[in-house]
């Protein structure tokens, strides 16, 4: 299931090293997963990273979770503990706050946009805002595929595959 994704990023990323070769020096290894990825020009060389496909996430969480169990278990990791779980019973939880609910949500992981985000901006040569790749994203992904059948069998191939 994985392995035709990694594929066709691989064959992606080929074709973008050999028509921008200058992006060479920004290829790096992940060292949990050892994928390819293409990584900002100032962490080019640097052989510790994680890639923006879920290593990096998970890495971040691992060690946020020792920290967090080693300052716990120091007696004034403790006390805190203890003060924050006997506040935690005596209020309430305030109602969530109206502009946090009024966020909307991306429709893709935040990793995987930050790091299409950082590529498009490298190949492009330019600064990328995030909300120009969510409109890229959204319009790529609304258009139709180019098939070369006719309609009738397009159709009919689309009901097959997606029942009433």
């Amino acid at each position: 299931m994985v392995a035709p994704l990694v594929l066709s990023y691989y064959v992606v990323l080929r074709s973008v090293v050999r028509l921008k070769p200058w992006l060479r020096k920004c290829l790096t290894r992940c060292r949990h997963c050892r994928i390819y990825f293409l990584t900002h020009a100032c962490n080019a060389g640097r052989q510790d990273l994680g890639c923006p496909f879920g290593c990096r996430e998970s890495h971040r969480k691992g060690q946020s979770t020792r920290r967090t169990v080693a300052y716990y278990r120091e007696p004034e990791g403790k006390a805190k503990k203890r003060v924050l779980n006997a506040r935690r019973r005596k209020t309430p939880l305030p109602p969530p706050h109206p502009a946090l609910a009024a966020a909307s949500p991306l429709p893709w992981p935040r990793g995987i946009v930050e790091y299409v985000r950082v590529v498009v901006g490298l190949i492009e040569g330019r600064k990328v805002l995030l909300t120009e790749i969510v409109e890229m994203l959204q319009r790529t992904l609304r258009q139709h595929r180019m098939v070369r059948r006719r309609r009738i069998d397009q159709a009919v191939a689309w009901l097959n595959a997606q029942p009433p």
